[in-house]
């Protein structure tokens, strides 16, 4: 029986893996769950799984869960006892699944654990992910991506010499946008960019997705996970999410990586530790399906602005991953807020990212430092 922990438990991903763990209880036992505030998917979800411990982020949230969950369930009342925690009991298995900055201490723990590390957090890798990579080595830390483009890589890659390959894409849905300009979808609505066609993903996320910043989030990660050259990282547009990545060898033939659009196949293969036989009765791709189309688009030209941002913070070794994912995070807030047009995302990374100093992150503590610096910037202007 293996011990999981799973940070972002009421989140897609969390949940899904947890359907997961119920299909095989006898192989799991769940030490720690975290979330921030879902009250009702949280009660639901503790009652049923029965955790040993529990930190719910939130404490207005924390003591309704509280409230109404079994007594035998250990919940934490700081983060710090989380952190002390963890800290002295290792669980097998970690599963960080929390969107944005919010556990980027919980997934350098869990890099130092010596288990295993599912990392479903994109804003870790952007900002702080040479440091994560070189803990998960030092530590032999098994680091497993459960994102749909860099899982397809981290099996395509097994079986490729580096240095047969010359180009690799990562393929974008295009999201509920898909080929419209900056002119028709800058006054989008809230409602009209959370419907993702493909994916039923946390409201952060489906916004990303939306502005495509999520896929320039992949480039950067792509680079720290697989140890990629930035020149051979491109953005392709694939509307239906089949194909997840593509490898265009020397010789100029393709290898591409395809399955439906679901992070149950990534998933179980990180918690099961195989390409699962069960997963394939239920999610096995038709490639004889009339409705699928495998048609690719160029990325769209009047958002090539981040492209070049990506591609500055992947040629640098400074803060300006963090600058970027943090006026994203600043933006896509503001506009789930209401306070911000759709294309007023785009000019407050546009307008501000090469106005802030950049600076050497070297721990966690100046990041959250210059992290600080950058919010204060924004609110001053």
């Amino acid at each position: 029986m293996k011990s999981i922990s799973i940070f972002g438990f009421t989140g897609s991903i969390g949940s899904q893996a947890l359907d997961i763990i119920k299909n095989h209880q006898e192989a799991f036992e769940i030490d720690v769950l975290v979330c921030n505030k879902n009250i009702d998917k949280a009660i639901s979800l503790i009652n049923i799984h029965k955790p040993k411990n529990v930190f719910i982020f939130n404490p207005n949230a924390r003591s309704n869960i509280i409230n109404g969950c079994s007594n035998e369930i250990n919940f934490f009342q700081t983060y710090e006892d989380l952190r002390e925690y963890i800290s002295l009991n290792k669980s097998d298995i970690y599963l960080s699944a929390i969107s944005s900055f919010e556990c980027l201490d919980l997934t350098l723990d869990a890099a130092k654990s010596g288990g295993k590390l599912l990392l479903a957090n994109k804003e870790s890798l952007v900002v702080f992910g040479k440091h994560i990579i070189a803990q998960c080595e030092t530590s032999n830390t098994e680091l497993i991506p459960i994102d749909s483009e860099h899982f397809s890589l981290f099996t395509a890659l097994k079986n490729i010499e580096r240095t047969n390959i010359s180009r690799v894409f990562l393929t974008a849905s295009g999201g509920p946008f898909r080929g419209l300009s900056m002119d028709e979808i800058f006054n989008k609505s809230v409602e009209e960019a959370l419907n993702h066609p493909n994916w039923d993903m946390g409201s952060k996320i489906t916004i990303d997705s939306a502005t495509l910043v999520n896929k320039c989030f992949e480039l950067v990660e792509a680079k720290h996970l697989f140890s990629l050259e930035p020149d051979l990282l491109n953005i392709v547009v694939q509307k239906q999410s089949i194909i997840h990545s593509l490898i265009e060898l020397r010789d100029g033939s393709v290898e591409a990586q395809m399955s439906k659009p679901s992070m149950i196949i990534p998933l179980a293969f990180g918690l099961l530790g195989e390409h699962s036989e069960e997963i394939k009765n239920i999610y096995a791709l038709d490639l004889f399906d009339q409705d699928i189309e495998l048609s690719i688009e160029a990325f769209p030209q009047d958002r090539e602005d981040l492209l070049d941002i990506t591609n500055d913070v992947m040629q640098n070794d400074d803060n300006s991953g963090l600058i970027f994912a943090t006026l994203n995070d600043i933006a896509v807030k503001k506009f789930l807020q209401k306070k911000i047009k759709f294309g007023e995302i785009y000019n407050l990374i546009f307008d501000n990212y090469h106005l802030i100093e950049r600076t050497k992150i070297n721990s966690l503590e100046e990041l959250k430092s210059n992290r600080l610096e950058i919010n204060n910037f924004i609110e001053g202007r």
